[in-house]
């Protein structure tokens, strides 16, 4: 919880204030997970921050909140080729993903439960998207999008949330699942180019060589 509290403010996700006149609060929870290794060995005891987006106003708190994720089809394709081809296959894992897209509605929300700071009448206004609010993930998927556009990725006309990059005879394949990407190329160079590239924007774990992603089932 502290981690998570102190990753929340280095991104400076809410700025302490008075609730306005005639706006509304939105609440929050903490939400526990172990993460575990593909042999079942415990990882990471993970606390998140969630905001309870469910009270939200369609029009006044949030519109749009539609994001794709990586179609189960492509996936199979991509590894089939990968496999083919023997390229490189790596497992990204972008940390607090959600912090990183910017709110464009005014919400507020309760201050979380064991960090309350200053009087009872300051609240939390959220500079940026928090898991649990119905923009999060669009918001999300918005900026890691114009991010992989700018270093000259591009997205497949039949699957949003896959990108490619051709660089002479090597090539990089990019499939997006919401906070997790799969990476294959022909070329371990443009694989640390491209981890490069992430980490000057997102906190970004590399989880090495795949393998396990996600259920295909």
């Amino acid at each position: 919880m502290n981690c998570e509290m102190q990753s929340l403010k280095q991104n400076q996700t809410w700025l302490l204030t008075t609730l306005p006149e005639g706006k509304s609060t939105i609440g929050c929870k903490w939400i526990y997970k172990v993460k575990t290794d593909d042999k079942g060995n415990v990882t990471r005891y993970k606390a998140r921050l969630v905001a309870q987006g469910f009270s939200q106003k369609f029009g006044e708190q949030y519109d749009e909140v539609f994001a794709p994720v990586t179609k189960p089809a492509t996936l199979r394709t991509l590894l089939t080729i990968a496999g083919h081809k023997k390229m490189v296959v790596k497992h990204y894992d972008v940390e607090s993903a959600f912090l990183n897209g910017e709110l464009k509605h005014e919400v507020y929300m309760r201050q979380p439960e064991g960090f309350h700071e200053g009087n009872n009448n300051l609240v939390c206004k959220l500079n940026k998207s928090l898991y649990g609010l119905k923009q999060g993930a669009n918001e999300w998927n918005k900026m890691l999008h114009n991010t992989l556009c700018k270093y000259s990725l591009k997205q497949s006309q039949n699957d949003p949330c896959m990108y490619s990059k051709q660089h002479g005879c090597d090539q990089m394949y990019l499939t997006i699942h919401v906070d997790d990407c799969m990476a294959a190329s022909t070329s371990s160079e443009m694989l640390r180019t491209f981890e490069e590239n992430m980490k000057k924007h997102f906190t970004m774990k590399d989880s090495g060589k795949l393998h396990n992603y996600i259920d295909l089932a």
